[in-house]
């Protein structure tokens, strides 16, 4: 299938989508049901933008990436995986640059 960008940014925001209502199910369970939108909102906001800009950055570059390109056939799920670990993969990836400075610190 010939993906189109709209297609991919759609189906990474259902992974982010899912990634959330997971959470809230969760919250909804410790609750006895009395999950409020509202709070969860104001303290989630960061982290649903900052899953947006992961997959459209992925989007952008998912020429460069060669994960991404591997996956040919796969690309659709593979943006919903994207959307669903978005804040994973930012967190691993500034893990990876500090461990970087640090080391360059140490060297100086």
């Amino acid at each position: 299938m010939e993906y189109t960008n709209y297609i991919l940014f759609a189906l990474g925001f259902l992974g982010i989508l899912m990634h959330n209502l997971v959470k809230v199910e969760s919250i909804n369970r410790q609750t006895q049901g009395n999950f409020k939108i509202l709070p969860f909102i104001k303290l989630e906001w960061p982290s649903i933008f900052l899953s947006l800009c992961v997959v459209f950055v992925c989007l952008i570059a998912k020429s460069e990436i060669k994960q991404l390109e591997a996956v040919g056939s796969w690309l659709g799920i593979s943006f919903v995986a994207i959307g669903y670990m978005a804040q994973s993969l930012i967190y691993t990836f500034i893990g990876k640059v500090q461990k970087i400075i640090d080391k360059e610190n140490k060297q100086l």
